[in-house]
């Protein structure tokens, strides 16, 4: 008979989630819309799934590496088209968009490339 994993109290899982925010990379969010909620959970599942792609990345029966390539692409195509809403969605509202320092090295890379 498999045991049951017991449930956690509501104060055991507040005292888990204190103790994650040590975590070195941890991150403290807080979420104001429903939409902001969704995205939050779908970028948990995603960094949970990245870090097991990396581990089968090029392993046998894993993941190839032409096949993690072309996955990365469209994710950062993802990417890129969110933070071009979000910066459309500032600007209409008068908010200032604050482009994070990772997509803008990324968009120095891509335009100091020669074409091919």
């Amino acid at each position: 008979m498999a045991e049951e994993k017991q449930r956690l109290s509501s104060q055991e899982i507040q005292e888990r989630k204190i103790s994650l925010v040590k975590e070195r990379g941890s991150r403290v969010l807080l979420i104001n819309s429903p939409l902001g909620a969704t995205l939050c959970n779908i970028l948990r599942q995603f960094d949970l799934a990245y870090a097991n792609f990396k581990g089968r990345l090029g392993e046998m029966g894993g993941i190839s590496y032409e096949e993690g390539e072309a996955l990365m692409a469209e994710g950062r195509e993802i990417v890129m088209a969110f933070s071009d809403f979000t910066d459309k969605l500032c600007h209409r509202i008068h908010f200032r968009y604050y482009t994070p320092r990772e997509i803008e090295e990324y968009l120095r890379v891509v335009e100091e490339r020669p074409s091919e």
